[in-house]
């Protein structure tokens, strides 16, 4: 059998840098990736047979190894990981000159969701050594159906308190002209290509921002579009919804509605909504 070999660094607790050749099939590891929770990785220390460990880095970044407590390992490089677990080993005086090498074994998934109109709607995985863009994320989706609206594409985002954001972009626009910066899109995102049908946008405080389509053979009120996208969550402030309508001079008007007492009174009357409505809930302060 014919082996490939590689280089990789091996850290010192004394920040010495040594070299060992490992099998290029099983290091396929680049010097700049960053660790993540769900990565398996195999942690070896030159010598202490007894101290190699294989492990998935936990949920919460943490990684437990032999002898030396649990200690968060996600968002370091490799480099930074070798180094701070030879540090560990030594200052917990369990080794004098520890050489420890990490390796990883099986990349933590990451991925983005391409939905709605194009060629085929699902998933396009992140590759773990570079970054996936906003068109590259279409195009390996296969590209628009024809009744895509290149225009409105939305971009759905949860951020660190787990609130989602939604933006919408041209994508027409950035495909075509240079100048204009494509976007890195990160583990997690949704896009979501529409139709040239009629719809609105509900935003915020909703079980699931974004489009919801008008049906072709009725009105679609108020009241279900945001049934249509999940409901009111429990921060939402049912009285004071904002709708946005563009008239036929392409001014934007605004409306502020009591949804609750629509939904509390039976003679209270929904609103119809038209082509092109944004609907916004916003917070209730607390």
């Amino acid at each position: 059998m014919k082996w490939i070999f590689c280089i990789c660094f091996i850290w010192t607790a004394t920040g010495e840098v040594l070299f060992a050749q490992t099998s290029a099939l099983a290091n396929q590891n680049t010097k700049n990736y960053i660790l993540r929770p769900s990565d398996l990785i195999q942690v070896d220390v030159f010598q202490e047979l007894d101290l190699r460990r294989q492990t998935r880095i936990e949920a919460d970044g943490q990684v437990h190894l032999v002898l030396i407590k649990p200690f968060r390992i996600a968002g370091m490089t490799l480099a930074m990981a070798q180094k701070e677990i030879a540090r560990r080993y030594y200052d917990e005086e369990f080794l004098w000159n520890p050489q420890v090498s990490v390796t990883v074994m099986e990349f933590s998934p990451r991925k983005v969701s391409v939905l709605g109109e194009v060629i085929r709607s699902g998933f396009v995985q992140i590759a773990p050594d570079r970054k996936l863009t906003f068109v590259e994320a279409i195009s390996s989706a296969g590209g628009f159906t024809r009744q895509a609206q290149k225009k409105e594409v939305q971009l759905k985002r949860t951020v660190k308190n787990g609130r989602i954001e939604v933006y919408t972009f041209d994508a027409e626009s950035i495909m075509r002209e240079k100048g204009i910066k494509d976007l890195e899109l990160q583990d997690g995102d949704i896009i979501t290509v529409p139709d040239l049908r009629s719809k609105v946008n509900i935003l915020g405080q909703v079980g699931r921002p974004g489009f919801v389509p008008i049906p072709a053979d009725r009105k679609l009120t108020l009241v279900e579009a945001i049934s249509a996208a999940g409901g009111f969550t429990r921060l939402a402030n049912t009285g004071r919804v904002q709708l946005k309508r563009t008239d036929s001079e392409g001014r934007v008007q605004s409306k502020e509605i009591d949804v609750k007492s629509i939904m509390r009174d039976s003679k209270t009357r929904d609103i119809e909504l038209e082509d092109g409505d944004i609907i916004f809930v916003p917070e209730r302060l607390t």
